[in-house]
Parts: structure tokens; sequence; C-alpha cells
């Protein structure tokens, strides 16, 4: 007996009983479409979080004020002031691309016609290297606005276009932060949204002195920003700015009133939840592949048990028990190989249908669909060969009396 006339014997017996196949499959589908779904899933995430750290600068260190507690909050103490971000500058000039004091504060915003409440920042020059933004009309700060503590501002693309929905470019506008009037001096380029779901363009930026002088009244900086030109720079760069500012603050190692981090380390925690999921994925996915070979070799027992009279007649008119174990063996593949492309295509369907829901890449690794294809396959050929072994060595004699 040839391979063409075993196929077509296999995919014959399997469709006489295609509801109780369908069902055996289930198994092999569960496992299969779990492992495409979830994989495409937290791959388009994992290019979506890529995409959003990019957009924040994977080489940005941040410093806060506060000591990290064991829940990873930041416990206050001692603030960040002008002086600590005059030091870094001196110290670390060649080293950085430069360093961004942050004051901010939420206020209403408005012109004569419309209003909004967001987010006021008040920063250096420094900020629009530190961060990677672009202009796209006007200018941003310079080191003279600080000097004269102009009543200028830069405003993030959300913000302009709340106030000035027909104006793309609005420099020379007047606008009002709360009871301050200040002159539109800049628009910047949209960043989209942080890495946790922050809108980086809804803000805008005024000299440091300005915000502190004329709005909100005192000195006490939110962070401070800095970045390298290389990622392998990254962990010097935060050795150094501790060093300075244990010195400067005359504390002891382990026991700093300070915290410094780097977008890096978000992407490293990305990388550790990813191949958790994908490992949490794999187990659950092979316990259904395991499940489902089960329902194989359990189906083509029955199946040997029901067909004991039709072996017996292969036998007696010339079938060798290799013909009879790989007529069986076949039927055990093509059950978990039409299971696993039907896994497949609900799989594929499934993550293209998340990336759509959850706006993020549609992400299909291809090697894992032919790991999937070829694990489906290799799970009927174990579980199917036993009972094909049991076939095959049907006695003739036997098997013809079998009612």
């Amino acid at each position: 007996m040839n391979i063409l006339t075993a196929f077509r014997i296999a995919l014959n017996a399997l469709f006489i009983h295609k509801g109780r196949s369908s069902l055996t499959s289930l198994g092999i589908i569960i496992g299969t479409g779990a492992v495409i779904s979830m994989v495409s899933a937290a791959g388009g995430a994992r290019q979506k979080l890529d995409e959003r750290l990019d957009n924040v600068g994977k080489t940005l260190i941040v410093i806060r004020a506060g000591a990290r507690t064991q829940n990873g909050t930041l416990a206050d103490t001692k603030p960040l002031t002008n002086e600590d971000a005059a030091l870094l500058r001196r110290a670390l000039r060649q080293n950085t691309t430069g360093i961004a004091e942050v004051q901010a504060t939420v206020r209403p915003v408005s012109t004569r016609t419309r209003n909004c409440i967001t987010m006021v920042v008040g920063t250096s020059p420094d900020m629009k290297t530190v961060r990677s933004w672009v202009v796209a009309h006007g200018r941003f700060i310079t080191d003279e606005d600080l000097k004269k503590q102009a009543a200028v501002c830069v405003l993030g693309q959300t913000v302009r276009e709340r106030l000035f929905p027909d104006m793309p470019d609005c420099v020379g506008q007047v606008i009002r932060i709360d009871r301050l009037q200040v002159r539109v001096i800049g628009v910047l380029e949209p960043k989209g949204r942080s890495p946790i779901g922050g809108d980086q363009d809804d803000q805008i930026f005024l000299p440091l002195q300005t915000l502190q002088r004329k709005l909100v009244g005192d000195e006490i900086l939110s962070m401070l920003l800095t970045s390298v030109d290389s990622v392998d720079k990254l962990e010097k760069t935060k050795e150094d700015v501790s060093n300075l500012l244990r010195d400067k603050r005359k504390v002891k190692r382990g026991l700093e009133d300070f915290d410094v981090s780097s977008v890096q380390e978000m992407a490293e925690i990305a990388v550790v939840m990813t191949r958790t999921m994908q490992l949490l994925i794999g187990i659950i996915a092979g316990i259904s592949l395991v499940v489902g070979g089960i329902g194989i070799m359990n189906i083509m027992l029955v199946s040997v048990t029901e067909r004991t009279r039709e072996i017996g007649i292969r036998m007696a008119i010339g079938a060798t028990p290799a013909d009879i174990l790989v007529q069986f063996l076949i039927e055990a593949v093509l059950l978990s190989l039409l299971g696993g492309l039907i896994g497949i295509s609900l799989g594929v369907g499934a993550a293209v249908g998340l990336a759509c829901v959850a706006n993020w890449p549609i992400y299909i690794d291809y090697s894992m669909v032919a790991l999937s294809f070829a694990i489906s396959g290799s799970v009927g050929v174990f579980f199917g060969y036993y009972p094909a072994l049991k076939a095959s060595r049907l006695d003739p004699i036997e098997a013809l009396r079998y009612e």
C-alpha cells in the first residue's frame, strides 16, 4: 500500500467520524491557538512599549528626591534644588547631553475663547537636547529667557490643539496660565504617549525662573533629567550622579535621600515580564497539547477496537503489519495536524483582533507558527504510535473472528 492510498483511507476514516475527530482535536486546537495568540500579543505589546521608550529616550536618566522604600515608592525627604542641578551640570558637562531641571504644576490655561487644565513645566534649555524634543514652529527656551525670567512658553501639540485648533503655527499668540500672561514662542512636534500611558504632548514649558518666581513661589524641583549618547555609558553616569549627590548631601551609600534610575530599567523589566508571560503560556499550551495527545491516543485505541475485523480482512488480502502501522499512524498524525492548523488559524485571528483592540502593532512570529505546527505533528506521532503498533500486532485469524 503506497502513502497516497494510506492518506486517502485515513481522511475517509476521519471524515466518517468527523464529530468525534473534532472533539479529539480540541486540546491541540486550544494549545496551538493559545501559543500563537499570546506570543503575538506579547510581541505586539513589546513593540509598542519599545516605541514609547524610544520616544522618551532609552538613555534618559531620572533623578528624584526621596529614598526608595521596600514597596518601591519614594519616601518624602530633602528636595532637589537649583544648586543640585548646577553641581551636576558643571561636573557632568563632558559626559552627558545636559541637565534639565523639572518643576511641574497643574494649572488652568486659557485664551480669549478656549481654556483647559494642563501640566505646566518649568525647565531649562537643556530639556530640548536631553528629551530630544523637536520644535515644529518658533524656538525653544534659551538662557536669555532664564536670566530675564521672560514670560514666554513653548506648547506641546495636545495643548496647542486645545487652545488653537485652527492655528498650527500659533507663535506670537498670548495665553494666560492661571493669572500669568505669557507669549507663545514655540510649538513642539508630537511625541505621543509615555510607557505608562501619559500624554507627553499635554504640557507647556516655561523658563524655570519664570515658573518659580512668578507662578508657584518656590524653588523645589520635581526631578532632574539627563541623558547620555550611548546605553553603554548609562551605569557609569548613574554612579557618577549618585556619588556627586552623596558628597553634596553628606549621606552614606545605602542611605541615599534621592533616587537615580533610567528608562532602560523599564525596558529590562518589560523583557522580564514578557519572558515570564511566555513561559506561563508555554506551560498552559503544553498541558493542552498533552491532554490533546491523550485524547488522540484514546480515540485511536477505540478506533482499533472498532475496526478489528477490517484490520483482519486487510491482513488476509496481503497487508503487512508495517502497512497497518503506517495506516493508523497517519490517521493519528492527520488528526493532530488538522487540529494544529485550526489552532494556528484561530491564534492568528485572535492576535490580529487583540492588536486592533489594544492599538498595538500586529506581530506574528512565523518561527513560532512553524514550531507549533511541528509540535502538533509530533504529538500525533508520539501518542498515535502505541495504538498503531497495537493494530499492527493483531492476529489476522482472531481479527477476522471479531464481531
